[in-house]
């Protein structure tokens, strides 16, 4: 059995408020995904996030149950559950699903690179907060080396992400028009770079430590793009006048914007995108197939249980009867040193071969 799970949303399944309020509950220390950690139906989890979706991807014992019992907590915390239906995959499944998401294949611009730096990303920070597993280890490594491989096959990539989406829709707008950009997170640099590509050049940038300066941009913006990152909509803009804005915010920011002609992010996500040309799409397909064969083999493949354990035997009796005689006459701060350095490389050693198939 292949002992992962899948359970995600994208904004075909849920608006963007939904997909934001649903991680903004899992963030909290008595999150879904937490409980399921501390009951041990799952061995480790990580959390992927972009615009476009939210999906969480489980290790465990028994996946399919996992999976439902995520899906049917996520449903609960909702206030309108019957318009929410989470995709649920398992197995070789949930493999499939994580890996034609990371290869673009998912994407409103199909073949994009932004979703695989970001999935990549995300196993960063699930890392870091010691959620990943030796199985999640596993199927980060494969996203890793699918991507190698698949960017062999599109190079460039999509411009990709939502500044794409934005971009299509300013075509009369004059390369010299006054745009006003507030938000300095990943999508707001994201937009600022499509921006100097088209060859816009009245382009102004602002957070919440130059709003004074954004007030007065705005009054003279043709075009104003808010891109920010709060928890909930706190931004107003002042009367707009037939003007253009965006809210690419996940939830949205903008609380009020009164005369603007407004495109939001589920508008954006709900127009064609970009479709690869069929060769390109087949290429792709078929590296994603191949990748998750090579997963699965690694998953199923038992551990190196014994060479561990003796491993970690060795590093016991060396740090506790022979490092200390080795270390005799050093001053006793250089001796606490020279262990703490020692240990961790053992440390390193025992964990890059826990992640060995």
């Amino acid at each position: 059995m292949i002992p992962l799970a899948l359970v995600g949303m994208s904004y075909r399944e849920a608006p963007s408020a939904v997909r934001a309020a649903l991680v903004a509950l899992d963030s909290g220390a008595a999150g879904p995904a937490r409980q399921l950690l501390e009951a041990g139906e799952i061995t480790g989890v990580v959390r992927i996030e972009s615009c476009a979706r939210v999906e969480w991807l489980m290790a465990s014992p028994r996946p399919a149950w996992a999976a439902e019992l995520l899906s049917a907590a996520l449903v609960g915390a909702v206030e309108n559950p019957e318009h929410v239906r989470p995709r649920v995959r398992h197995g070789a499944a949930a493999v499939g699903g994580l890996l034609r998401v990371a290869a673009g294949l998912d994407s409103v611009a199909q073949g994009e690179h932004a979703i695989g730096n970001q999935i990549l990303r995300a196993f960063e920070r699930a890392h870091e907060g010691g959620t990943v597993c030796r199985n999640l280890h596993v199927a980060w490594r494969g996203v890793g080396e699918m991507l190698n491989r698949a960017r062999r096959i599109l190079p460039q990539g999509r411009v990709g992400g939502v500044q794409a989406l934005v971009m299509q829709l300013m075509p009369d707008v004059p390369r010299d028009a006054p745009i006003a950009v507030f938000g300095l997170g990943e999508i707001g640099r994201a937009m600022l770079r499509a921006l100097a590509d088209a060859g816009f050049t009245a382009v102004e940038s602002f957070n919440r430590a130059s709003m004074r300066a954004f007030e007065g941009a705005v009054q003279r913006a043709q075009v104003v793009i808010i891109a920010s990152g709060a928890p909930r909509a706190w931004l107003t803009l002042p009367q707009g006048n037939g003007r253009r804005a965006f809210d690419l915010g996940s939830p949205l920011q903008l609380v009020e914007a009164p005369g603007w002609e407004l495109t939001t992010l589920d508008e954006l996500l709900e127009t064609h995108g970009a479709v690869l040309p069929e060769d390109r799409y087949a290429a792709l397909d078929a590296e994603c197939g191949t990748s998750v064969e090579r997963i699965c083999q690694t998953l199923l493949a038992p551990p190196p249980s014994d060479t561990l354990a003796a491993m970690t035997a060795m590093r016991t009796e060396f740090m506790q009867n022979k490092l200390p005689g080795l270390l005799e006459g050093l001053p006793p701060q250089r001796a606490r040193k020279l262990t703490s350095e020692v240990n961790a490389v053992l440390h390193q050693f025992i964990s890059a071969a826990r992640r060995e198939p």
